[in-house]
């Protein structure tokens, strides 16, 4: 044991003398609360790599496109896609090629003037659509050719 340890173990014991139960209480809680901050994440959730996962040599689009985390973590509100979408001047979409998975349909946008970024559009198997993104536009484009063959 470290000298710190010991002298906090020390501190404890003579806490849990002095207070008894109340004092065990303390020590536990104070504990449990240690603990939670040593194993926290930066407030508890994880962040997904989304460019190492587009930019992955072994990562297919259907995979892309069912992926769940990936998905949540690229959604954009849905009031933000419809207006997107519902704008003729926002860019050019261009058709993925059909998926195994059990959404619908998907595209890219392309937005103008931002050759950098694309936007995955997602029609989901109830018809509604979401927008992902901005995604690199050299990785969408690599696995989208690569989905073509």
């Amino acid at each position: 044991m470290r000298p710190a340890m010991i002298a906090n173990s020390a501190m404890a014991a003579r806490i849990v003398a002095a207070r008894g139960r109340s004092g065990a209480a303390i020590l536990a809680s104070a504990g449990a609360l240690a603990l939670a901050a040593c194993t926290s994440t930066g407030g508890g959730a994880s962040k997904f790599d989304v460019d190492s996962f587009l930019r992955a040599p072994d990562t297919a689009l259907p995979e892309v496109l069912g992926n769940a985390a990936f998905l949540k973590s690229t959604r954009v509100p849905a009031s933000e896609c419809a207006v997107m979408l519902q704008s003729a001047s926002t860019g050019v979409l261009e058709d993925l090629p059909p998926s195994s998975n059990a959404r619908g349909p998907a595209w890219l946008l392309h937005p103008r003037g931002e050759p950098e970024q694309v936007w995955l559009v997602v029609s989901e198997s109830g018809g509604e659509r979401t927008c992902h993104g901005p995604l690199p536009a050299d990785a969408m484009k690599t696995l989208a050719e690569r989905a073509k063959g």
